[in-house]
């Protein structure tokens, strides 16, 4: 009766060409069975590629070396007088292929196939046309009609083209698909902070890491940025910019750098400060003179972008701040108070006004004078008609001063009656032939850029001596002392003369002793005698003359008494 077919394969499924192969098939039934074999439909006859054998119900077909054109669907037929059975070997084909795959760094993937085809059926895999083997990687799994490779921890070389090859007795198949492993986009080197100065162009520069390609967006305080005549976006391979032009105060602010690809994105955010350096709105004076002793303020107006720091300078040394010194900078106004100055204080005075951005500085010449003061007076001046006299004053103070001379409250210059000098601590005035109008007061003015003074000179016309009290005319008795005497004034030298009776000088004798002390005039007489009698002229001279005065001596001898 009935016909039952088994078909069992027993070969190894690995066929290469040049090797030999056998397929056989276990068959049951009644006998008389007639065994046929059949390639794509065509039946395949004995020859010496082929041999065919039926041997204790097992049906043989040997290929003696397989050939690229033996693959194909063999059938197996078995027919007794009953009827007849047949079995078809099928090779493998995919029922779902590999196809392109896009997957993340170090994540893991799964990539499975499905095939239909006479089991049973193995697998290969291969990477960039290489066979992969399991490891702790890869991980193959072939069951039923499913074939899958497991790849773990994905790197960027992981990136390949991967084949799967299923192979049965009948011949084998492959499909491809290509795996890309994508990196997220992240920061290899992040723009740093930036600080600027107004005007000028600032470029932040970001550089990438991740698989292209990148879709780049910078943002300012949130705000997104398009290229125009104030930014420029530029992305150069792995590197992007942005590109500010003329920066203003407006500019400062966060800037954020974000990049995005198919599997990821990243940002980072950055600062720009944009300082203007410091620029004086008002400058110190040129100069500044003050008088010694007295106090000071200098001051000067700053703009500029925060923090400025001032910083005062004398002759190039900083100013530490002291009771003498005191600084401040309020409000853009810098102010130095300068307390009790002395001469040695004088000197060029700095501000330097000092930012981020920059520094400037300004200066005055800061002059501490002593006002002018007469240190020593000339006296007052007696001189000859026709004569040449000299007016000198000496001075403290600083110089340069000015000097001026007045008389009668009339400037005088240099003439040819006036020669007028002064030189550092000396002023004076020469004038040449004196006359009546020259007598008077001299005024000399003195002043600097803090002070002046005043000195009063007199010139006098020298004048003779004269009696201050005159002589009287005395009585003596003979034998007795007797004096006369005058008190005299005028400008010395002052020679005195005594004379009797108009001519005859007396001089000094025994009896006759001559004195001038004090301004007195004295001529004694120890003893008097009647030929001492008569009338004695004193008489006075100067430079400027002479005077005369008159007395009489009386002289009464004893018998003139006895009588």
């Amino acid at each position: 009766g009935s016909m039952e077919l088994l078909m069992q394969l027993i070969h190894s499924v690995d066929v290469t060409e040049k090797d030999p192969v056998t397929l056989e098939c276990l068959v049951a039934g009644t006998p008389e069975l007639i065994v046929k074999w059949f390639k794509d439909g065509k039946q395949m006859m004995p020859s010496r590629y082929y041999s065919m054998s039926f041997e204790n119900n097992v049906a043989s077909f040997r290929i003696q070396s397989v050939m690229k054109q033996d693959s194909g669907a063999y059938t197996f037929k078995v027919e007794n007088d009953f009827g007849s059975s047949s079995y078809q070997n099928i090779p493998p084909s995919f029922t779902k292929k590999l196809s392109k795959m896009d997957k993340v760094l170090a994540s893991s993937i799964h990539m499975e196939c499905k095939v239909s085809g006479s089991l049973p059926i193995s697998a290969q895999w291969f990477k960039d046309g290489k066979e992969i083997t399991t490891s702790a990687k890869y991980r193959l799994v072939c069951h039923e009609n499913t074939v899958s490779l497991d790849v773990s921890n994905l790197e960027l070389e992981d990136t390949a083209n991967y084949t799967c090859k299923v192979s049965n007795v009948a011949g084998s198949e492959a499909c491809s698909g290509i795996l890309t492993v994508k990196e997220p986009p992240s920061f290899l080197v992040k723009p740093g902070r930036q600080q600027a100065i107004p005007d000028s162009t600032v470029e932040f520069k970001a550089i990438l890491k991740g698989t292209p390609p990148f879709k780049v967006k910078w943002f300012k305080d949130d705000v997104e940025l398009a290229s125009g005549p104030k930014y420029f976006i530029g992305l150069e391979g792995s590197t992007t910019f942005l590109n500010l032009y003329s920066v203003d105060a407006s500019k400062t602010g966060q800037y954020t750098c974000q990049v995005t690809n198919d599997v990821g994105s990243d940002s980072c955010t950055t600062v720009l400060l944009v300082t203007e350096p410091p620029k004086f709105a008002k400058k110190l004076e040129a100069t500044k003179i003050v008088k010694a002793g007295d106090s000071a303020r200098l001051e000067c107006k700053i703009t500029g972008s925060p923090d400025i720091r001032v910083v005062w300078y004398r002759n190039e040394h900083e100013l530490p701040a002291s009771d003498k010194y005191r600084m401040a900078f309020i409000d853009s106004v810098a102010v130095i108070q300068m307390n009790s100055l002395g001469t040695e204080d004088s000197g060029d005075f700095i501000c330097e006004a000092q930012n981020a951005a920059g520094s400037t500085s300004c200066s005055t010449k800061v002059i501490v004078k002593e006002p002018p003061v007469f240190s020593s007076f000339p006296p007052v001046v007696e001189t000859l008609k026709d004569a040449e006299v000299s007016l000198e004053c000496e001075l403290l103070g600083t110089p340069p001063f000015e000097v001026v001379w007045y008389k009668d409250k009339r400037q005088l210059r240099s003439s040819k009656k006036y020669k007028i000098a002064s030189k550092n601590f000396h002023a004076s005035i020469h004038i040449l032939s004196v006359n009546t109008s020259d007598i008077g007061e001299y005024h000399c003015k003195v002043q600097n850029e803090v002070g002046s003074d005043t000195c009063i000179c007199t010139v006098k016309l020298k004048e003779p001596p004269r009696f201050v009290s005159k002589l009287n005319s005395l009585t003596v008795v003979a034998g007795e002392p007797a004096e006369l005497q005058a008190s005299i004034e005028g400008t010395q030298p002052i020679s005195v003369q005594w004379l009797k009776e108009k001519e005859e000088v007396i001089r000094e004798s025994e009896n006759i002793r001559i004195t001038f002390v004090e301004n007195v005039a004295t001529l004694q007489f120890a003893k008097a005698e009647p030929a001492n009698a008569g009338k004695y002229i004193c008489q006075i001279k100067n430079d400027g003359g002479m005077r005369e005065n008159m007395a009489t001596l009386t002289v009464l001898g004893w018998y003139n008494m006895a009588r």
